[in-house]
């Protein structure tokens, strides 16, 4: 078993394992909101490209990360043609409700 101050329920990881972890989500949430801010002050979405990348790019890095077991429980049923007994709609939906939601919490202001 892994000892010292990096290891998952030491003290010392504790706050800042935690902290790493929300950073994405924070950081996703904050180029959001300067994307809106840009479109609000230039009524137009077009010229707020690199905004708009920023938080496509968060976003999707949030949804990545935190989806990831569903994503891959659907990787597994796509490569074998969903003919797996533990595929079913259900897979399908829990990656969909995953995203969704991951999205509609960072986009939430």
């Amino acid at each position: 078993k892994m000892q010292g101050p990096m290891t998952q329920g030491s003290s010392w990881c504790s706050a800042r394992c935690k902290f790493s972890a929300m950073a994405p989500v924070v950081d996703a949430k904050r180029d959001a909101k300067a994307f809106l801010a840009c479109k609000d002050t230039n009524g137009d979405a077009s010229k707020c490209s690199r905004e708009l990348g920023n938080a496509v790019n968060g976003i999707g890095d949030v949804v990545r990360r935190e989806c990831y077991g569903q994503a891959e429980d659907f990787q597994k049923c796509f490569v074998h043609r969903f003919a797996l007994s533990t595929c079913s709609d259900d897979t399908v939906n829990k990656l969909l409700a995953c995203q969704q939601r991951l999205t509609q919490y960072v986009l939430k202001p």
